[in-house]
């Protein structure tokens, strides 16, 4: 039974605006809800290959012949000659040695930070972890989870500039394991990472870079390899994590990238990977013909980034407040929650189907839509998302 103090702060939540919505496929870039069909601007099928014939082809092929799933762990039986296949292939586009699989990106950050503080221990070494105050839920969760094992821990924020970064890491001590840690594409921002300046300082003081570039790969650098490819990295960047589940194919799995020693350590040592089943060999299957896709041809992020560009020059024209960049994430800054989620409904009224983004997925005071392009998005798919704006009162 839950206890009555907690069943009230559940339903203050709910009438707070808390809500899911149930939807179901529509046409390319959008979905249905009861017998409406609106434009999905809340998701993260960037390159809109969740629907290419190729990738659907691929996972029926691989569900036909490897079924639902391998029904154990990576331990066990559960990992495929698709899954290793796969993982060196994923390696290599990242610019990395080995890649390992994850059930999700969730599970592949908790294992980098359970796997250093193992090492770090058994060097006898002390473990000094550096994060951007912006990070991914599951990059904070991955560090809370091993923090009586982390002696120091530093946030900074590279919108402040790196000054508070740069300081601890002088102050650490000098045999400290050092970890810098980062989102490559900040998602509530759309906004990229300083990773050359962040590299300078990890090889100045023999930091570890890691990078979460869930939000990157696929999508930014000339050939969407992501954002060390977008800063002229590649290759230069210690560990990578991601996920299948964006642009590379929108289904489930994440991965952590690096060199040989770290990629075996995780094998043999990380929790989130023994215990976990992979991501099943359809799902693998698919994400594999993505990047077939992304290698044979242009048109999927040449589109994209003429959606993106449609999107941000009209929302810049209508002078609502939002982040600069060029990643297919468009903030549109409300501040005042209750306004942001009604704002959310009248959209969806309109036929955009935009979700409200309030505390705590945002600080309070900053509530925002997260309006999301996809190479799905027709060019008057954004008109009228820009048009709904244009008479929504806040432009």
């Amino acid at each position: 039974m839950i206890p009555p103090p907690l069943v009230s702060t559940l339903d203050a939540r709910l009438e707070s605006g808390d809500r899911e919505f149930s939807v179901r496929p529509g046409a390319p870039g959008r979905i249905s809800m009861g017998h409406r069909e609106l434009i999905n601007m809340a998701s993260c099928d960037y390159l809109g290959l969740a629907r290419h014939p190729a990738v659907v082809r691929a996972a029926h092929d691989a569900l036909d012949d490897w079924g639902l799933g391998t029904a154990a762990g990576r331990a066990l039986s559960g990992t495929t000659v698709l899954h290793r296949d796969f993982e060196r292939r994923l390696a290599s586009w990242v610019g990395c040695e080995d890649a390992v699989l994850h059930s999700s990106c969730w599970a592949a950050n908790a294992a980098v930070f359970a796997t250093l503080t193992v090492l770090a221990n058994q060097a006898r070494r002390p473990l000094a972890v550096f994060s951007d105050r912006l990070n991914h839920a599951s990059i904070i969760d991955g560090i809370r989870a091993q923090r009586s094992a982390v002696a120091h821990l530093v946030l900074y924020d590279h919108h402040a500039g790196l000054d508070d970064l740069r300081h601890g890491l002088t102050t650490v001590p000098t045999d400290a394991v050092k970890v810098i840690v980062t989102d490559g594409i900040f998602s509530m921002e759309g906004d990229q990472a300083p990773l050359r300046a962040l590299r300078t300082l990890a090889e100045e003081y023999g930091a570890l870079l890691v990078v979460d570039d869930s939000h990157g790969n696929g999508v930014v650098g000339p050939h969407g390899r992501g954002t060390a490819e977008s800063q002229q990295l590649l290759g230069r960047i210690d560990v990578i994590t991601g996920t299948l589940g964006k642009a590379l194919g929108g289904a489930i799995g994440g991965f952590v990238a690096g060199p040989r020693a770290l990629t075996s350590t995780l094998r043999s040592m990380s929790r989130p990977y023994t215990f976990s089943n992979n991501p099943p060999p359809s799902v693998v299957a698919g994400a594999h013909a993505t990047l077939d896709v992304l290698a044979g041809h242009d048109s999927p992020l040449a589109t994209l980034r003429t959606r993106v560009e449609q999107l941000r020059s009209g929302v810049i024209a209508l002078q609502l407040p939002t982040w600069p960049g060029k990643h297919p994430i468009v903030p549109v800054v409300i501040g005042d929650e209750h306004a942001a989620q009604e704002l959310s409904a009248n959209m969806i009224r309109t036929g955009v189907f935009v979700t409200a983004l309030t505390y705590p997925v945002v600080p309070r005071g900053a509530a925002r839509l997260r309006l999301q392009v996809s190479a799905a998005h027709a060019e008057s798919a954004i008109d009228h998302v820009l048009n709904v704006l244009a008479d929504s009162g806040h432009a």
